[in-house]
């Protein structure tokens, strides 16, 4: 497996938290597939997780997986200690992780619900942020990317359980691009717009109808098409690639134009 043509990576594995999930699976296989390592996290379906683990050694990629409930740092810092052990270098740092919740209006948010994704999502991306900023310093250098939402940008109606964390890991990430950049650190985030995999797809199919999917389809999203979780592994492996050298402490939009 090769990678992409005119794409070069610096030396080392890639960790990629909830990469068992849809967009997340998007992602290692791109890396896996640019001949990079990768070593995937879930939190609790492991059927799925040895499903993508399957499908990535299939395509002739070197991956492996690591049950990590984000939210308790004892257990993140063991999978940088493992991973460190098991592939020495770590260059890339992929958080594409985050709890499931249903969309509501902030009124209607029960608190306990509140509590538990807030913990889950900033608590959990905060952890391996620290890890990775750390360890990034160390070795002089490493690639820190996020999934996050573009509706950090346009919010939209009954989506604060994904807006607001996730704005929240933006500020993180942001903030290792200023603070760990004249360490060789290069941090970003990656917004997706409707994507037809994990949560978006969940939604797609069970919160709308044919009617309320095409309208958004056709009225908000310039290109008139819904992304695919591909579309989000190749934005995150260009800006961990050696030709995004110069890009740090950005967040690519990747919505169809949905920002315009």
């Amino acid at each position: 497996m090769n990678a992409p043509p005119n794409l070069t990576f610096d030396a080392g594995a890639a960790i990629i938290a909830g990469g068992s999930g849809g967009i997340g699976e998007g992602i290692a296989r791109r890396f896996a597939a640019a001949g990079i390592a990768v070593l995937i996290s879930y939190h609790s379906n492991e059927d799925k997780a040895r499903a993508v683990k399957s499908r990535i050694e299939a395509a002739h990629g070197k991956c492996e997986i690591i049950k990590v409930d984000l939210s308790d740092a004892v257990q993140v810092d063991a999978l940088f200690t493992h991973a460190r052990t098991q592939h020495g270098r770590i260059a890339h740092v992929i958080y594409a992780a985050g709890p499931s919740f249903d969309f509501n209006f902030i009124g209607a948010i029960p608190r306990d619900e509140w509590h538990r994704v807030i913990n889950a999502d900033i608590n959990g991306a905060f952890h391996l942020i620290q890890n990775a900023a750390n360890i990034f310093k160390e070795q002089k250098g490493g690639n820190l990317a996020a999934v996050i939402t573009s509706a950090v940008e346009r919010f939209p109606l009954r989506d604060a359980m994904s807006a607001a964390p996730k704005a929240a890991i933006e500020m993180l990430v942001r903030g290792v691009a200023k603070e760990y950049g004249r360490f060789g650190v290069r941090a970003n985030c990656i917004g997706p717009g409707w994507i037809n995999a994990g949560l978006g797809k969940q939604a797609l199919e069970t919160k709308l109808d044919e009617k309320a999917r095409d309208k958004i389809r056709t009225q908000t999203i310039p290109l008139q098409r819904f992304g695919e979780a591909d579309d989000i592994g190749w934005a995150t492996l260009f800006l961990c690639s050696q030709q995004a050298g110069f890009i740090t402490g950005q967040t690519l939009a990747v919505d169809g134009g949905a920002q315009v």
